[in-house]
């Protein structure tokens, strides 16, 4: 009998998403596979899109990623819109295959549409984009008034397992 370090087929999310994740638009349902292939990232990070270098240009950017710049880093990269806008396409192509894919876009999706699910996906994935595109110096700790995150902190916000989303207790500031 052999014992793995690492096991793949523990505890993913197929465990709680045994036949896929759910989706409903307009009154259809579809189902997104529980992970994401590694496959659904291509077009995002195809070489055509330069997604990275443009996030790397507005990482460096003098101004911090102002509006002006952005709009500037984007009439420098005309095509920037439209090739995201079919990345975007593809991923959801990848992730609900040809068949239900042709059902999705027959819903007419909207461009909220796409941002809500995305977002609401990310969330059950484990998916940061954010995180994704960080670079690894934007964690340490260079000055004498910020302080490294203690675990203890974020144990209640950090949920159990990859994927859950974790509960966020009610603002204050709203508290009646």
């Amino acid at each position: 009998m052999s014992s793995f370090v690492i096991d793949l087929d523990a505890e993913r999310r197929e465990v709680r998403y045994p036949n896929g994740i759910p989706v409903k638009i307009g009154g259809e349902q579809f189902i997104f596979p529980a992970e994401v292939p590694a496959e659904a990232l291509d077009p995002l990070l195809s070489d055509d899109l330069d997604l990275v270098g443009f996030f790397g240009d507005l990482v460096t950017s003098t101004g911090g990623g102002t509006v002006s710049e952005i709009t500037v880093m984007l009439f420098r990269r005309p095509k920037l819109p439209r090739q995201f806008y079919a990345a975007v396409k593809d991923v959801y192509r990848v992730l609900l295959g040809e068949e239900q894919y042709k059902d999705f876009l027959a819903q007419r999706p909207s461009i909220p549409d796409y941002v809500r699910l995305t977002t609401a996906l990310a969330k059950v994935y484990g998916v940061e984009l954010g995180k994704l595109f960080a670079s690894d110096s934007s964690s340490e700790t260079d000055s004498e008034t910020s302080s490294p995150t203690s675990p203890a902190s974020t144990t209640a916000s950090t949920p159990e397992e990859s994927g859950a989303v974790p509960e966020s207790p009610a603002s204050s500031a709203f508290d009646a």
